[in-house]
Parts: structure tokens; C-alpha cells; sequence
């Protein structure tokens, strides 16, 4: 037969004031930035500067060739990364780019409005915001909205 002890309320308040104790060491932040789901971020650096992808005013250098747009070149572990700001800074697109693989990336105001083209589409209607030996990003005005396209230059497929 089994007796009632007088230390299992005591050992029950120990065990729950020693899980108190650890659980902040158990679910301390690394210190890093999260993405929500647990895992830590870093940074996208810029080719130059110090702010990087996403930023309004990333302090790096604007390539655009048109005053009205601002385009950013960014480099990370062997991926280039292009993003397209208006006037007031509002991030719009941005494309990753591996070689002549190109993503949308997750980010900007038209970001369901951006399109990878297919190698040798014909050329479409639109303005060419900017331009490297790489990619072009080119602006299709569709009634109120920008639509962006994405492709190689031609000549270089």
C-alpha cells in the first residue's frame, strides 16, 4: 500500500520553480533578427553601403537611368538581387538572379504584377527602366497599374 508523503507537495514546487527558471534561458533569442517563424535573418548587403534589400533608401548606389525610378543592385553568397523603388522610395519589385535564372522575390507594392520572361519573348510594349549586361527591367503601363517584366537583354540569351 502505497503512503501519502509529506515532500510531494515540496518536490512538486521545486520541479515547477525549476521549469520557471529555465524556460527564459530555453527560449532566449539569439540576438539575431527573426523571420516569424523562428529561424534568424541576416541582412542582404549591398555591393556597396550599408542598408540592404527592401529598404526605401538603401545606402547604396541608384543605377536607374530614369529619374522618375530608383533601381539597387544587391550581391549575397552568389545571388544578385535587382529592386525597383519609385520617387518616394516605396519598394515596387525586386528579382533575385542566379546566372540566367531569375525569381520574384516576396517583396514590393506591384509585387503580383512582375514577370519573368521567357527566353527569346519577343520584345513587348514598355519602357526600359534599367538596363545591365545581365537583365533588363522594363515597365508595362497596363490602365492604372505597373506591370514589370523581367528578362534577359537582347543578344545575351
Amino acid at each position: 500500500m502505497l503512503k501519502h508523503s509529506s515532500y510531494l507537495p515540496y518536490l512538486s514546487t521545486a520541479i515547477l520553480f525549476c521549469a520557471m527558471m529555465v524556460s527564459p534561458f530555453a527560449s532566449a533569442k539569439c540576438g539575431c533578427p527573426a523571420d516569424g517563424h523562428g529561424a534568424p535573418t541576416l541582412p542582404i548587403a549591398p555591393i556597396a553601403g550599408t542598408a540592404g534589400l527592401g529598404d526605401a533608401f538603401p545606402a547604396t548606389a541608384d543605377v536607374a537611368p530614369d529619374p522618375a525610378w530608383q533601381v539597387y543592385e544587391f550581391a549575397r553568397d552568389g545571388i544578385r538581387y535587382v529592386q525597383v523603388n519609385d520617387k518616394g522610395g516605396r519598394v515596387r519589385a525586386a528579382v533575385g538572379r542566379i546566372d540566367d535564372t531569375f525569381w520574384v522575390l516576396p517583396i514590393g507594392a506591384d509585387v503580383d504584377r512582375v514577370s519573368i520572361a521567357p527566353t527569346n519573348q519577343p520584345t513587348r510594349t514598355g519602357t526600359v527602366v534599367y538596363r545591365s549586361k545581365d537583365l533588363e527591367v522594363v515597365l508595362v503601363r497596363s490602365g492604372s497599374q505597373d506591370r514589370w517584366l523581367i528578362r534577359q537583354p537582347a543578344g545575351t540569351q
